[in-house]
């Protein structure tokens, strides 16, 4: 496609000539990107290698009206985007694919498609490394340019607001089921003959339930005095400070009893992105030259490999971001280089800062794990909701007696059956209430307990990578000499631009030729 023509063009722009460009030659490929085929290296050996990057670009652009962008997982889209703004707008594959958490080959076509869908310029440095510089605005610019991608937002925000409802509906189940049942069970015992009798003398007495409703029952009047909790200025700010003091979530006590029964989901949603994100942190951190062991803080290693020669572990991490192995010709030791973290636009604080602001977690020498919790809600609100469906399940089955009393089926059969229909579906929902968490609560402490086990392991190969013995030592300085520094890539440095034209560039490549005529005949 036009998008991958474009990619295969730009990546073949190199520098080994005085005009500083050269366009599709395969001996000097651009740094992790495919080489380009035969034929259109001919085809396009003939052309202005100005010309042809532009014209691709425009062609890609917009091929037939559609948007690349489009064709881009939401996910690596949505990743790449942030991690573009929080860049700056001008990055490499390198940069994006270390702070998005993305493959690098992701990081690339992504790239690729939102440069070809906002207009971005591409920059090419004396080294061959590529460099994508976005307009301001250029998330608006997308947007505009596909409904679809204008509507995610909104669909987003419908996705919440489902959620929301369906944790709220849950909560209010619970208070309807209690309403329910009590008002069947009232019903029921308000209804006995041999009851009657003592209704009459209890009302002309002026007690039992005529009496204010103050006899078996839920208390059944309003008191004004009630709005007082209503009108409090300072109800939610209590209520977000008891959260905090807790290590909870605020929420209202309908969210309470759905987080009480079915908890708050996985913790550790984000921690793939961010586990990538602090691999390549620490492979631009060592100028894209590693060792295995200082990726094991990171990633999945045995416990039994630990201190043996399988290295086996590293091989996600070589899949997903390009990386090679290579012997050390001093220690005869094996590092690991990683091409495409080689070259940077921001330098590492850029990384650095993409990572400190991410939300969870606070180290960045190991990839760690949060344990689940039972709950987010906090204490008050969980003993509320742990007390509502006890209420709820000692009235369902006291219903559940009532409804087979003789007494009762002699005098109030049509009322009984029309109680026996909603019975099934009330019983249902009373044991789940404490069925499920009782279930989740075995289900989390087998979880908590394997993510302890892994956390201990990346922690002591941290530990292992900052105390390093003698072997250890010996083999981090085989891969500091392996590494040739990380390049930086800026648009001021470029040799080639398809931001320019092909008269402007041989007019700054002239101007630029003058000076240094001039330069040298002065001295």
């Amino acid at each position: 496609c036009a998008v991958t023509a474009m990619a295969s063009t730009a990546s073949c722009v190199a520098s080994t000539r005085p005009y500083r460009r050269q366009l599709c030659l395969s001996d000097a490929p651009l740094r992790g990107a495919p080489p380009c085929p035969r034929a259109r290296t001919r085809r396009a050996s003939s052309l202005s290698p100005a010309a042809t990057l532009v014209d691709v670009m425009r062609t890609a652009a917009s091929p037939r009206g559609r948007v690349e962008s489009e064709g881009v997982p939401k996910p690596v889209r949505d990743a790449v985007l942030s991690a573009v703004e929080s860049l700056g707008g001008s990055v490499t594959v390198g940069d994006v694919a270390s702070a998005a958490g993305v493959k690098v080959s992701e990081a690339e076509s992504a790239l690729t498609a939102i440069a070809a869908d906002t207009g971005a310029a591409l920059e090419v440095s004396s080294a061959g490394d590529l460099l994508y510089v976005f307009p301001s605005g250029f998330r608006s610019a997308l947007g505009a340019k596909s409904l679809r991608l204008s509507a995610e937002p909104y669909l987003e925000g419908a996705g919440k607001a489902g959620a929301y409802l369906l944790r709220v509906t849950f909560g209010t189940t619970l208070i309807a089921s209690i309403a329910i049942v009590y008002a069947a069970i009232f019903a029921l015992l308000s209804n006995r003959s041999d009851d009657r009798d003592d209704r009459r003398s209890d009302s002309r007495g002026g007690g039992g339930m005529g009496g204010g409703m103050m006899g078996f029952g839920p208390r059944m009047f309003f008191s004004p005095f009630d709005l007082l909790w209503y009108f409090d200025p300072y109800y939610y700010e209590k209520r977000r400070y008891t959260a905090v003091m807790e290590g909870a979530r605020d929420m209202n006590f309908f969210e309470a009893v759905f987080s009480f029964v079915f908890g708050d989901g996985d913790p550790n949603r984000e921690f793939e992105q961010r586990r990538w994100a602090l691999v390549g942190r620490a492979i631009q951190k060592s100028q894209g030259v590693v060792t295995a062991e200082q990726l094991a803080p990171f990633l999945e290693r045995d416990e039994a490999a630990r201190g043996s020669d399988d290295e086996s572990f590293v091989l996600p991490a070589l899949t997903r971001l390009g990386g090679a192995p290579e012997v050390d010709a001093s220690s005869g030791e094996i590092v690991y280089r990683f091409e495409a973290l080689e070259s940077t636009a921001g330098g590492f604080q850029g990384i650095q800062e993409v990572l400190d602001a991410a939300p969870r977690g606070s180290s960045t020498a190991m990839a760690e794990e949060e344990p689940y919790q039972f709950s987010l809600a906090t204490k008050g609100q969980r003993t509320m909701a742990a007390a509502l469906g006890v209420l709820n399940f000692v009235g369902v089955v006291v219903l559940g007696r009532l409804c087979v009393d003789p007494t009762i089926l002699l005098n109030k059969a049509q009322l009984v059956a029309t109680v026996s229909t909603l019975l099934p579906g009330l019983q249902i929902y009373a044991v789940a209430f404490f069925a499920i968490p009782a279930a989740r609560w075995f289900i989390v402490s087998r979880r908590n307990a394997a993510i302890a086990a892994r956390n201990a392991t990346r922690l002591e190969a941290s530990r292992d990578v900052a105390r390093p013995g003698k072997l250890l030592q010996a083999k981090l300085d085989g891969a500091r000499r392996a590494a040739t520094g990380r390049r930086m890539v800026t648009a001021e440095e470029s040799v080639f631009s398809s931001a320019k034209s092909v008269a402007d560039f041989e007019a700054a490549e002239f101007e630029r030729r003058l000076n240094e005529r001039s330069t040298g005949t002065k001295d």
